[in-house]
Order: C-alpha cells, then structure tokens, then sequence
C-alpha cells in the first residue's frame, strides 16, 4: 500500500535505531522492520519480557545501548515497528514484501534505508557442528538476553577484539575461560598502539578488556586457532595448535588437548548483502571480509531510492553503525524535502567528523582479522561445510575436479547452499576456498544468487496477505510476480 513519502528501515539494530531517530525528530513518519521480538540487534540485545532477572551493572556497551534506546523512545510516536518481521524481497518498483507471525503484506517506500547488519563468519573445522560449539553471537546472545551460562568450562578461538569481550563475560557469569586463542597477533593488542588511539571509543573499550583478562588471569595465546571439538554426542574435549603468523596455517604437530564442554568461535563478520542484492546495488569484495555494498560518504547506494548503514555494508562495529545510521536517516528526509539541504549539512557535521575519526582504526581492525587461507587446512575431507544439506569437503573437492570453479555451479553440482540458511553459513567460507585454491579471482568465483522469499516462509503465510480494500491488486501472489526483479 502506497503512503505519501514512506520512509521504510530494514533492521533494529544500532544503525536502524538511529536512522529512525534522526527521521522522526525532522518531522517525517518512517516504518522500521525487524526479524527480533525487540529492538536492539545483536549488539544492544534487550532481555526478554517473559525474563525476570536480577539487576546488573551495566558495561559501557550497555550504558550506550540504554542512552540510544531512551533517545529512540523520545521520538517513538513518529515510528511503526513491525517486530517478528522478515523481509522477502524487494521490487524496483519501490515494493517490501515482508512475513510476521502468520500474516504477510507489502508496504511502499520512497526511501528504503537497509540495516540488516552482518553475520557470524562460519568456519568449518572437525567438530563443528557437535552441540556445545557455538558462536561468539550465540554465547551473547544466552547471556544478555537470559543471563544463562552455556557451559562450565570453555575455550575461546577466533580473531578480532570481540572474542576478547566474550571470554569476560563467560567469566563474569560464572564460566571457568581455560584460554583465549587470537588466530593473529593483532596490533590493536598493544598498549602503545591503544594509547595512540585513545580518543577512540572503542579502543578505549579494548584497552579495558585486556587489563580485564589480565587481571583475572586467563591465558591470552596469540598466533593459535581451534583445530578440533571431540565427542559422541555433545563437546567433551577441545584440540588446539599454534598457527602460521602470516597464513594462519595450524602446526598440527604441536596440539593440546583439553577437556571442555564449551568451544565458542569468532572469525569475523560478513556483511549481510543479500536484500542490497535483489534491489540492484552495486557490490564490491573486500580481501578476507567478503562483498559489500558500495555507498557514498551519504550512505547513498548506486540505486536512488536505498541507503544503506551499519555492517550491512560494511563491517563497521555499532559505534560507527549508529552514526552512519543517522545519517542515512538525515539523508532520507533531506530526499524528500522534510528538511533542506542546508539543515541537513548541519545535521551531517557530528557523525561525519566522527566515521572519519574512526575509520583508519577501523581498517585496522578489518585488516588485522581478515580471514587467511592457512584456516581451511583444519577442514578433512569428512567435515562437512554445508550443514544444511550435509555436504562434506570430499564433494566439494568431487565437483571441482569436474571443472567446477564458481559457487553458482557448486550449489547446483552438490546442493551446498539450497538449505534454509540459504548459504549463510557455507557460502563464505567455499567461496574463499574456491578463490584460494583454484586461484581463481571473487569475481570469477561469484556468489549464491538470492532470491525471493529470501527467508524461510509457507505458502499458508503469503496466502494471508494483508490487502487493504483500495489497492487494486487482488491476488495475494501477486507481489511475487508483477514488476519483475530487478
């Protein structure tokens, strides 16, 4: 249904959240559309109502996951919030199909900002999908929305500064950390590259939890990755090695094996494209990190009509995710004339001057925890790579050897990727494993093209669309057929 200059938000997550503020304090009314019962993303993740938990202090993630929701309550009354809701596809002719809880509809935008954040990167090693390994999301997620410990005794493997703050809050809530493995040996882990940084925030918050760790004495091993997670039915016991400093390739002669029933992996984050995808925007590959979607310093993508913010588009980190999501908000009613060009400037001023602030360190971080090829060492031809349709490396290796070389192809030689996640969790990896190992470029090697529904959805849920007696449609398939993809 068409309404006078819509704005429409994709995510409630830090860049959602703050586009939406900044929309509804220039006057203008926007929609926000989110796959949680509550806003927040995974980052400022609220408990669940149906939770009664004691009080806690609050850390200083927290502290600015509450100013930013009490700022978005301020102004609550200019935006919708469709919650438990996914969107399925997107049509050039500014059209959102979306599905929640039974029902479904279609809702118009003029401007169509995308907030849909990024994912955890999977990576496959012996053992992973035994129950008890899980991500450093997954872990967040128990204890910020719960406050449930996810196991007794846990190791910690991956990269970036996040595994960091997890391992502390697996100790705060009462899990004994045996050790914290950094693929890398990262310069963000040095207290005089933190103290030349040190009017940025988030350098600020790394620097803290270090001395953190350090304090509660859990072991910190740099240059050191998972190799194995063992047991029949459940984790019982956790393999791990050091590591190539250059490729990350695991020295398997030199093991330990400790008992554990909690291994938690965090390799990064790859962009969430797939909705920037079906509307046409241009992509481009960042070297270990994957496709992202190419936008100007307005968030302005190649299409007219769609911003995008947050780590959707890059991976940023919620700080510079909610400034961008303001802007993208300013942006949005500047598009449509709510406020002038002239304001707008104004409004752009702080968060600009604050992305430039951050964005050599930024790169910093992207660059020091990409993804290196030494990893797919710790794969067997048993592992599998698609959980999904359980496809094991040993097929994937099948299909190459026939002159498969592009991802596309893989999913149609082997079904890797046609499973509800839809290749979340194996496209990135054997798209990486392709571009190493038969040298052939991101480009060459492509993507698993999406397509709408884009989520898992019933025939039964599209057949209950919402149609409001003067649209001129009448078939509720219709949203799926008329207008075409772009």
């Amino acid at each position: 249904m068409k309404k006078s200059d819509n704005i429409v938000i994709i995510g409630g997550g830090p860049a959602g959240i703050a586009a939406a503020i900044e929309v509804a304090r220039a006057g203008a009314y926007c929609t926000l559309i989110d796959e949680a019962p509550q806003i927040g993303g995974q980052v400022y993740r609220q408990t669940s109502k149906s939770f009664k938990v004691s009080e806690k202090p609050l850390n200083t993630e927290q502290l600015r996951g509450k100013s930013l929701l009490a700022e978005f309550n301020e102004v609550a009354d200019h935006i919708e919030i469709l919650s438990s809701t996914s969107v399925l596809g997107i049509w050039k002719n500014h059209e959102i199909l979306w599905a929640s809880e039974g029902t479904s509809g279609v809702i118009y935008a003029d401007q169509l900002i995308i907030a849909a954040g990024a994912y955890e990167r999977p990576v496959p090693f012996p053992g992973w999908t035994l129950p008890g390994v899980m991500t450093v999301g997954g872990v967040k997620s128990f204890i910020k929305t719960m406050y449930v410990k996810p196991g007794k005794r846990a190791i910690v493997s991956g990269t970036g500064p996040l595994i960091i703050s997890t391992a502390i809050s697996l100790h705060k809530i009462g899990v004994e950390v045996l050790a914290v493995l950094e693929a890398g040996n990262p310069p963000w882990s040095s207290p005089v590259f933190l103290k030349e940084w040190a009017d940025v925030d988030f350098a600020r918050d790394i620097a803290e939890d270090l001395e953190e760790l350090k304090h509660n004495n859990i072991p910190l091993l740099f240059n050191y990755t998972v190799c194995e997670a063992r047991g029949k039915n459940e984790v019982t016991s956790v393999t791990y090695s050091p590591v190539d400093a250059q490729d990350w390739k695991p020295i398997k002669h030199q093991t330990t094996t400790v008992d554990a029933d909690l291994m938690v992996v965090g390799f990064g984050f790859v962009p969430n494209t797939e909705l920037t995808q079906l509307a046409g925007c241009r992509h481009e590959f960042y070297q270990g990190i994957g496709w992202f979607v190419l936008k100007d310093e307005l968030m302005q993508t190649s299409v007219p009509w769609i911003l995008s913010a947050g780590d959707s588009s890059k991976i940023s980190g919620a700080i510079l995710a909610e400034e961008e999501g303001r802007i993208a908000g300013v942006k949005a009613t500047e598009s449509l004339g709510f406020v002038s060009a002239h304001e707008a400037k104004k409004r752009y001023e702080k968060p600009l001057h604050r992305i430039r602030t951050f964005e050599k360190f930024r790169n910093v971080i992207n660059e020091a925890s990409a993804f290196r090829k030494g990893m797919f060492e710790l794969i067997r031809p048993e592992t599998l790579v698609c959980r999904c349709e359980e496809v094991a490396l040993s097929q994937v290796k099948e299909a190459t050897d026939h002159g498969v070389g592009d991802l596309q192809s893989l999913k149609l030689f082997t079904r890797l990727g046609m499973g509800p996640c839809q290749g979340r969790n194996c496209a990135p990896s054997i798209g990486e494993y392709l571009h190493h190992t038969l040298d052939r470029t991101p480009k060459e090697v492509g993507r698993i093209n999406p397509r709408p529904p884009v989520k898992p959805v019933t025939l039964g849920v599209l057949a209950q669309m919402a149609i409001e007696e003067k649209e001129i449609n009448s078939d509720s398939f219709d949203a799926i057929n008329k207008g075409g993809m772009i």
